[in-house]
């Protein structure tokens, strides 16, 4: 049975390219700060060998920071 987390996490990386282009309107200060506290809740479920929780958070901090990425540098190629 799968679990909550791992559910997100499928949805995540199945709508990848949908959120990076929805946060990619987002204010720069509001991605950093996502990326800040992705960061955090990383900490925290390492620390709680808690590994969905941090796959999920992982998965999230790089579609923002590609996200941000593709915002601040929109004619470059970087994924």
């Amino acid at each position: 049975m799968k679990t909550p987390t791992t559910i997100k996490l499928e949805e995540a990386i199945a709508n990848a390219e949908k959120f990076i282009e929805q946060m990619q309107q987002m204010d720069d200060k509001k991605l950093c700060k996502h990326i800040d506290l992705f960061q955090k809740q990383m900490q925290m479920a390492y620390k709680q060998n808690n590994e969905a929780a941090y796959k999920l958070l992982y998965e999230y901090e790089i579609q923002t920071l590609r996200a941000r990425m593709r915002k601040n540098f929109p004619n470059e190629n970087q994924d």
